[in-house]
């Protein structure tokens, strides 16, 4: 086998000390080719409670060497002065780390999420002189969404893309929607994110009540998720029929507000519970034992949950946005267009009726290993090996 190459990943977002969540896709990559490289993270986050004007706390997880960094923020974040000591110490934080880390001496550079972070990583590539690598996970690029937007900070976007070695997206539309944006790279590739292919058998239809159960996972951000609508269609179905469970599972900004709209829509206590963050065996659990997920999103960049559903052998009714328009077909789910809630009422009407009738086996067989640790990994250590030939790289040469 090669000699292991030595990566430096430097994240927008990582599971830090005060949430367990944010980035959690990106740390499972930095796992996913441990087989084939020396991985650290630099991860700097800010905290406006931290005792010092800067902490370091470095760890090994899952053979990652993490160094996280922890800035004290303006007392005033929102006035320019405050903004402009922000973005100071923030940089002076990565330098600082990277020093830190100079012994390391990375072979590339991954940098996670524009704009900020991918204009670090391209000083630090620049410096050490190696091939940066940018991922980028981010939905602001979508029209739904809208948050592209600024002279400079588009300016600096299009400037660190072209730059770039090679820009990966996690998905083709997301991929599509950069493009629109006016980002140029001679290496775009796509490389889904790594998703936990492994889940406990699910019940057999034989042992289930006649109560059938969906399931709506989601970061609880409405503008998004569009769980309102998903709610309203929710209300539509209860005034028909009642054989059915709804079980929101997730926190976030929206959360509570939610709550609140299920009550205003007098949706029956007895249809829908809303289960707050569920992780690990619990979730796997909750998953594969429902009789089918729901995805009600205005847009995705990838759609974690539906990869998820299926590898767990559970049917999807899905919004026609990210992995879903991929994956979904009439041997696993149901495909509605964004934004319809008549669409999404007949859909789950539908479903309810057969979600019974799939072959689970097909459905397991549906993704195949293509989200997998192994898979991810390999291709993300392929593109590294590419772009360190001389062809790609002659200032290596």
């Amino acid at each position: 086998m090669a000699n292991k190459l030595r990566v430096l990943f430097l994240p927008k977002w990582y599971p830090n000390r005060y949430d367990p969540m944010p980035g959690l896709f990106i740390q499972r990559q930095a796992e996913a080719i441990t087989p084939y490289c020396d991985v650290a993270v630099i991860y700097v986050h800010p905290d406006p409670h931290c005792p010092n004007k800067m902490e370091a706390e470095f760890s090994e997880e899952n053979e990652v060497r993490v160094l996280r960094v922890y800035y004290r923020t303006s007392e005033n974040p929102s006035s320019l002065f405050g903004k402009a000591l922000n973005l100071i110490r923030f940089y002076r934080a990565h330098r600082k780390a990277f020093h830190s880390i100079r012994q390391f001496s990375p072979e590339i550079v991954h940098a996670h999420i524009l704009t900020r972070m991918g204009f670090v990583a391209l000083r630090i590539s620049q410096q050490i002189r190696v091939p940066l690598v940018i991922s980028e996970h981010w939905s602001r690029y979508f029209p739904e969404n809208n948050t592209y937007r600024g002279w400079l900070r588009k300016l600096v976007t299009v400037f660190v893309t072209e730059k770039a070695s090679a820009v990966v997206a996690v998905s083709d539309p997301l991929l599509n929607a950069m493009k629109k944006c006016g980002l140029r790279n001679s290496r775009f590739r796509i490389i889904p994110n790594v998703v936990d292919m492994t889940f406990p058998a699910a019940p057999s239809s034989e042992t289930k009540t006649s109560v059938k159960t969906m399931v709506h996972i989601s970061c609880f951000d409405d503008r998004s998720k569009n769980i309102s609508g998903f709610l309203n269609s929710i209300k539509a179905l209860s005034e028909t029929r009642q054989d059915f469970s709804c079980l929101m599972i997730g926190e976030g900004p929206d959360l509570a507000d939610m709550k609140e709209y299920a009550g205003y829509l007098r949706i029956p206590s007895s249809l829908i519970t809303f289960s707050g963050l569920k992780t690990g065996p619990e979730f796997a659990e909750l998953l594969s034992s429902a009789d089918f997920s729901v995805l009600s999103s205005r847009y995705e960049t990838f759609g974690t949950v539906v990869v998820e559903s299926l590898a767990g052998g559970v049917p999807v009714v899905a919004t026609k946005v990210g992995v879903a328009m991929e994956l979904i077909n009439d041997t696993n789910g149901i495909l509605v267009p964004p934004g319809d809630e008549a669409a999404m009422t007949r859909a789950l009407n539908t479903m309810l009726d057969g979600c019974r009738q799939y072959d689970k086996s097909q459905i397991v067989l549906s993704t195949g290993d293509k989200f997998s640790r192994e898979t991810i990994g390999k291709q993300l250590e392929l593109l590294y090996r590419e772009l360190l030939t001389p062809a790609a790289n002659p200032s290596r040469s």
